[in-house]
């Protein structure tokens, strides 16, 4: 290399989108929400309940096995295609890892054995993993994983964050995402109608989340385009 091929840091932070994670409570809307609000979305969908999308004309992939995943992943990395859509939902993204471990688990005796689900919980992570660095490293792309609310008793208090199953996707997904948020509806100081529904974007001692950019407030409006750009500002 030469000093010339040097670009400004800059460069690298804008032209692979926002990465993000969006987790809540069932019925928190987090499907049509970002479905509905995310520039040019296509949907990535592991699970069949889609009434909420009953008006939404998204283009969606049905993949409730790992092997649709796996053609849906293929298709949205390396198709020409694809450069028609710049957000991809997932949900949900845990859905599709629990449909893996069953699969794997299906080989053995109804209730499994130790050992066998071990390694069924190591492929998982790793066929995951392997699916969401791709998504990771994507130029010109925004994605979405929506995930299922794990709340856990921490010290003491409840504690809510992301759910994978396993213990690696719980560690190594919300480190690795710029954007962690759960969609929920607050009561917010100064804001009617209370509560009012709204990603919360920064941690506190009951909730998750995470703000890779620096640019957001601790709530901001439900919209996905309007988290996009204030990230990317």
């Amino acid at each position: 290399m030469n000093e010339a091929d040097l670009r400004p840091a800059r460069d690298f932070a804008l032209q692979l989108g926002v990465k993000s994670v969006v987790y809540g409570k069932p019925g928190s809307a987090k499907t049509p929400v970002t479905v509905n609000t995310s520039p040019r979305p296509v949907l990535l969908a592991s699970e069949p309940g889609m009434l909420t999308l009953k008006k939404s004309v998204c283009p969606t992939w049905p993949a409730f096995t790992p092997a649709k995943v796996d053609e849906f992943m293929l298709w949205f990395t390396s198709s020409h295609e694809a450069k028609n859509y710049d957000t991809l939902v997932w949900d949900s993204t845990s859905q599709s890892a629990e449909a893996y471990v069953a699969a794997e688990l299906g080989t053995s005796t109804k209730g499994g054995n130790e050992q066998h689900g071990q390694r069924a919980y190591g492929k998982m992570s790793r066929w995951m993993m392997e699916h969401l660095m791709k998504l990771y490293f994507m130029p010109q792309k925004h994605i979405v994983l929506i995930t299922k609310l794990n709340a856990a008793e921490i010290n003491g208090a409840i504690y809510h964050r992301p759910y994978f199953p396993g213990k690696e996707l719980n560690v190594r997904v919300p480190h690795l995402f710029d954007l962690v948020t759960v969609l929920g509806d607050w009561n917010i100081p100064g804001v009617l109608p209370s509560p009012t529904k709204a990603f919360r974007c920064r941690e506190a001692f009951d909730y998750m989340a995470r703000d890779r950019s620096g640019n957001l407030q601790e709530y901001e409006p439900p919209v996905m385009s309007q988290l996009f750009k204030k990230c990317m500002q």
